[in-house]
């Protein structure tokens, strides 16, 4: 089972290492017990969702349910800005019915809508 759970406790190395700021909160990502990655909601305008899996869990459909996960965490539309060769991000935005919004050098921009 696929799982979010909140960092409670934001420590300075994590506000640097994430670029956080208060109000941010940040999940680890869990596969049962093991954890697979971190997730992101920002509150500054662009960027406000970030995540990251292990490579190791990469492309077996992990990162697409932890996305999910976090977009349900969120109470309005989100903004995502993904550099132009990461295709696994882009797959898993569309799957979410992320849309384009524009394109900034390397940059697509795309918003979701919190159903």
């Amino acid at each position: 089972m696929v799982d979010l759970v909140e960092v409670e406790l934001i420590t300075d190395d994590l506000i640097q290492e994430f670029e956080l700021t208060k109000g941010d909160h940040l999940f680890e990502c869990y596969l049962d017990d093991n954890k697979i990655g971190y997730a992101v909601i920002r509150k500054k305008k662009n960027d406000n969702l970030f995540l990251i899996i292990s490579r190791k869990y990469q492309n077996k459909g992990y990162g697409s349910k932890c996305f999910k996960l976090l977009l349900d965490k969120t109470n309005e539309s989100s903004i995502c800005s993904v550099s132009f060769d990461n295709v696994k991000m882009h797959r898993i935005i569309k799957n979410n019915n992320g849309i384009e919004i524009g394109r900034n050098g390397e940059i697509v921009l795309y918003i979701l809508e919190n159903n």
